[in-house]
């Protein structure tokens, strides 16, 4: 008995022809299936903001006040640090915890580039005064100021003073800043006095290594009316986030205190 093969044969190809139409179909269904979620995925993100990078400057404070017409002075330099648009970069003054706010596009510049209209960067300086509040500043007033960069409502920089007739902090800053753990820093304050050579200047860093820490500056220069004081030190393995460095200069039983944060 001979069997029939041919319609057996043509049995079986027909059914893989039929399995290899059936793995093109579900690979295709995968991809598109893959490309519709991707596509999902992709509209859903494109939904949230770009996160905006961190800014850093690293500024000198200077600081005038004139005891005969009560007008402050606030001198900013940039040092070092990120290039920030003016317009959105703002400088809050409180002084006796009442706030004046104001753009830094609107505030007086020196600066040796052509684009200071619009930038501050390392170089620029800028100038705030307590004229523009209409409000004359008395002596013995607390005088805070912050620097914001407004798209991510970032503090920049910040400090407190505290304004004297016989002593007054006319800068202080940390360099570098911020404050990086296990580096080394230098505290430099500078100080108008009556009486330059009789002038002590104290630091508090007790918030910085979380033990009870104060120090006497030591006296660096002295032009005239102003004193020059500076500190080194090396900062410890963590640093805690609300850190500070406070100055209390002292002249003839005058004192006045500033604070700075080393973030």
């Amino acid at each position: 008995m001979y069997l029939k093969l041919e319609p057996i044969y043509n049995q079986l190809r027909k059914v893989r022809e039929e399995e290899a139409v059936s793995e093109v179909v579900g690979t295709i269904l995968i991809l598109g299936i893959t490309i519709v979620l991707f596509a999902a995925v992709f509209v859903y993100v494109q939904q949230f903001p770009l996160a905006t990078p961190s800014e850093q400057v690293t500024i000198y404070s200077e600081i005038t006040y004139n005891p005969n017409s009560h007008i402050l002075y606030e001198n900013l330099t940039d040092k070092a640090g990120s290039i920030l648009l003016r317009s959105e970069s703002e400088l809050v003054i409180l002084i006796n915890d009442k706030e004046y706010s104001t753009l830094l596009s609107s505030l007086l510049i020196s600066s040796p580039y052509r684009n200071s209209t619009n930038y501050l960067e390392p170089g620029d300086t800028i100038t705030w005064n307590s004229s523009s509040t209409g409000s004359p500043v008395s002596n013995n007033s607390t005088v805070n100021s912050i620097l914001i960069y407004k798209p991510s409502n970032q503090i920049l920089w910040q400090s407190r003073n505290s304004l004297s007739n016989q002593v007054s902090i006319i800068a202080f800053y940390v360099t570098p800043s911020p404050v990086k753990a296990d580096e080394s820093y230098t505290i430099v304050v500078q100080v108008r006095t009556y009486d330059p050579n009789g002038t002590v200047v104290h630091l508090n860093l007790t918030s910085l290594y979380g033990t009870n820490l104060n120090t006497t500056m030591d006296l660096y220069s002295v032009s005239g009316n102003t004193a020059s004081f500076y500190y080194l030190g090396t900062s410890p393995a963590s640093i805690p986030a609300d850190s500070v460095a406070i100055v209390f200069a002292s002249s003839d039983g005058s004192v006045f205190s500033s604070e700075i944060d080393f973030f």
